[in-house]
């Protein structure tokens, strides 16, 4: 758990010292080649104030970690037409695009690979229960889902590596029409 209380100063610090970590990551290529002297530098802190905040680097990544799984499968979203399914990705991406510079550093070292595998599986869990809270018991629905998240986190790795040039929106475009065939497609 992380310490201390929050305020605009407390934000800005936090947000400074995951962006540092996310560069050092990606710099680097795992979190044992960190240090917290390293991240306090290159976030412009002192260690005293890194430590304001948190106990160790682990608590960082995951406090990023929780970050994204908090937006991705909140539970405040009620799914009841293609409408609200829709609403759900615009937020994910637009979440992905506010915090862009942070993810395309944390994704592009090696060391993320299995939160990614995490965030996958969560956000096809999430849409499963969708489809069966709808009555969607269709094997070929499920398989059709599956090959679609996979294929979007896929992308989105190779994205944020700079990998192919498609543009978050095209990937947002896309998975959103898919959905949109599929919803329609099974939902009776």
């Amino acid at each position: 758990m992380t310490k201390g209380s929050y305020s605009r100063v407390t934000d800005r610090n936090r947000r400074r010292i995951q962006e540092a970590f996310a560069e050092l990551l990606s710099e680097k290529g795992s979190m044992k080649n960190i240090t917290v002297t390293e991240l306090a530098d290159r976030a412009d802190i002192t260690r005293g104030t890194f430590y304001n905040y948190y106990n160790n680097l682990h608590e960082v990544g995951a406090e990023l970690q929780a970050e994204i799984e908090k937006e991705l499968f909140a539970e405040r979203y009620e799914f009841n037409t293609i409408g609200d399914v829709e609403q759900y990705v615009n937020q994910i991406f637009t979440f992905l695009r506010q915090q862009e510079s942070v993810y395309r550093q944390l994704l592009s070292s090696d060391a993320p690979t299995a939160f990614l595998s995490q965030l996958e599986s969560g956000m096809t869990q999430r849409v499963f229960s969708i489809m069966r809270e709808k009555g969607i018991e269709d094997k070929n629905a499920e398989f059709e889902l599956l090959i679609l998240t996979s294929g979007t986190f896929a992308i989105l790795r190779k994205y944020y590596r700079n990998e192919v040039s498609v543009t978050l929106e095209d990937i947002h475009d896309y998975l959103s029409h898919k959905l949109r065939i599929m919803f329609e497609r099974y939902v009776k």
